[in-house]
C-alpha cells in the first residue's frame, strides 16, 4: 500500500483539468474588454489563442525476427490566455494558460510570473510553471500514468555595489503520478543557489556561485539524493562579432543507499566561439560531460563524453542565415560496450522574417563501436550479466528537424514540427527509426 499525505491527495492529478480550467477562467474575467490583444487601462495586453491540430509518433524496431512500428497519433484542440504587463512598469508581470482536449490526453498549462523592477533594475522575481496530463482509458499510451510536474522559483537581488550584484535562488520542483510505478515516481526536490554576477556591461558578463538540492522520493527514500555544484560562467559579445561564451559546472551527488545507486561526481564544461570571417563567421562549439562513480557496475559507469562542432555561419538573422559544421562525438567509457565515436555533417537554415519562419536542420553521420556486437554470437549461450547483451553494432544515422511557422493571414497561422532519426545498423536487427510530427492550424484575434 503506498501512503500518501492529505495534502498531495487535494492536489492530485485527477484534479488537474478543473484547476486549470478554472485558473484560464479567473484570467479571462480579469482581461479588459478592450481585449483581443489591445492594451488595457493599465497597459496591459491580453490575447486569446486557439488551436487545432493533429500529432504523429513513430517507433520502428527488430523484434524477434519481424521489424516493428509502434505509432500514437492524436488529434487536439488547444485554447489558452495570455497576458503581460507594461514593458516600463515597476510591478511586471506575465501569465498564460491553455487547455488541451485530445483523442489520446488532456493536458493542462500554467505559467506565471512575477519581476519587481524599481528603477528599472531587477529585486525580486518569482516564477511558476505547472503541467498537467491525463491520458483517456482507451489511449495507445497504455503504460502511462496519468501525472502533474511543477516548478515554483523565487530570486532576490539583495545587494549592488559597482559593477557586482548578488542573485540569491529558492524554488520546488514536484512530480505527481496517479499511480506511482517503479519507473513513474513521484518525487519531490528542494533547490537554492547563491551567485555572485557582474552587472551593467552588455558586453561582458560573468556569474559564480553555488548550488544544493535535495530529492525525496516518497516511495523509493534508498534513492533519494542531495547534490552540491560549484557553477561559472563567462561571456563576452561585441556588436562587430567575436563572441565566446565558457561554462562550468562540477555537481557532487550522494545517494541515500549507495549500494542501490552509486554516488558520483559530475562535471560538464561548455566552450562557444564565433570568430568573424568574410561575409559571415567560424563558429566552434564543445562540450565535455564526465561522470566518475563510487561504484560501478553494468548500468554505472566512469565515462567522458567529448561532443564538438566546427563550422561556417552565413547570411542575415532577420532573412535567412545558414549554417554548415562538422560534428564529432566521443564517449570514451574504458571496456564498456558503449564506448563509441561518431561523425556527422550538418546543414541548417534559420529565418524570422517574411511568411515563412523558423529552423530546418539535416544532419548524416556514422558512429562506431570500439566493442561492437557480434552476429555470430549465441544470446543463449551467454551469462545475463555479460556486457556483449549490450553490446550495439556500428550503423549509419539521418537527423532532420524542422521548426517552423507559416502566417496565413494576421490573425491565422500555421505551426509545424517534426524530427525523424532513423539508425541503419550493420547488425540488421539493431535497426531502429524514431519519429514525431506535429502541425497546428493556429487563432489569434
Amino acid at each position: 500500500m503506498i501512503a500518501r499525505p492529505v495534502i498531495c491527495q487535494l492536489a492530485s492529478v485527477a484534479a488537474a483539468p478543473v484547476v486549470a480550467a478554472l485558473l484560464l477562467c479567473l484570467a479571462a474575467l480579469a482581461a479588459p474588454r478592450t481585449a483581443r490583444g489591445a492594451s488595457g487601462p493599465d497597459g496591459a495586453r491580453w490575447q486569446p489563442r486557439l488551436a487545432t491540430g493533429y500529432d504523429v509518433y513513430v517507433h520502428t524496431y527488430n523484434l524477434a525476427e519481424d521489424d516493428t512500428t509502434e505509432t500514437v497519433s492524436e488529434a487536439a484542440v488547444t485554447a489558452g490566455l495570455e497576458g503581460r504587463s507594461a514593458r516600463d512598469a515597476s510591478h511586471r508581470w506575465s501569465l498564460r494558460g491553455e487547455v488541451a482536449a485530445g483523442t489520446e490526453l488532456i493536458r493542462e498549462l500554467l505559467d506565471a510570473s512575477y519581476r519587481w523592477r524599481p528603477a528599472g533594475r531587477d529585486r525580486l522575481r518569482a516564477d511558476l510553471s505547472w503541467y498537467g496530463r491525463q491520458y483517456r482509458q482507451d489511449s495507445d499510451y497504455d503504460l502511462s500514468s496519468d501525472n502533474q510536474e511543477g516548478l515554483a522559483e523565487v530570486r532576490a537581488y539583495p545587494w549592488r555595489h559597482g559593477g557586482l550584484g548578488l542573485d540569491l535562488r529558492g524554488g520546488l520542483r514536484w512530480l505527481d503520478y496517479a499511480t506511482p510505478s517503479t519507473l513513474e515516481q513521484d518525487h519531490r526536490e528542494l533547490r537554492g543557489a547563491v551567485f555572485l554576477a557582474s552587472r551593467g556591461s552588455l558586453e561582458r558578463s560573468w556569474r559564480a556561485g553555488l548550488r544544493a538540492a535535495s530529492r525525496s522520493y516518497p516511495d523509493s527514500s534508498a534513492i533519494d539524493r542531495d547534490a552540491v555544484a560549484l557553477e561559472a560562467s563567462w561571456e563576452r559579445s561585441r556588436l562587430e562579432g567575436g563572441d565566446i561564451w565558457l561554462f562550468h559546472r562540477s555537481e557532487r551527488r550522494a545517494v541515500a543507499d549507495p549500494d542501490t545507486r552509486p554516488s558520483a561526481w559530475s562535471h560538464w564544461s561548455e566552450a562557444r566561439l564565433a570568430v568573424p570571417a568574410g561575409r559571415g563567421a567560424v563558429v566552434t562549439n564543445l562540450v565535455s560531460e564526465v561522470w566518475r562513480y563510487d561504484r560501478q557496475d553494468g548500468a554505472y559507469f566512469d565515462s567522458w563524453r567529448l561532443d564538438s562542432e566546427a563550422g561556417y555561419r552565413w547570411g542575415d538573422l532577420l532573412q535567412v542565415q545558414w549554417q554548415g559544421l562538422l560534428t564529432v562525438e566521443h564517449l570514451a567509457a574504458g571496456d564498456s560496450p558503449e564506448t563509441y565515436t561518431q561523425v556527422g555533417l550538418r546543414g541548417s537554415l534559420e529565418s524570422y522574417a517574411g511568411p515563412f519562419s523558423g529552423v530546418v536542420a539535416l544532419e548524416l553521420g556514422h558512429r562506431w563501436y570500439r566493442n561492437p556486437a557480434d552476429p555470430d554470437l549465441d544470446l543463449l549461450d551467454l551469462d545475463l550479466a555479460s556486457d556483449q547483451l549490450l553490446a550495439s553494432s556500428d550503423f549509419d544515422y539521418v537527423e532532420v528537424w524542422i521548426m517552423a511557422s507559416w502566417t496565413l493571414s494576421a490573425h491565422l497561422a500555421i505551426d509545424v514540427t517534426a524530427s525523424y532519426h532513423p539508425e541503419r545498423h550493420t547488425e540488421q536487427d539493431d535497426d531502429v527509426a524514431l519519429g514525431f510530427g506535429s502541425a497546428r492550424l493556429v487563432w489569434r484575434p
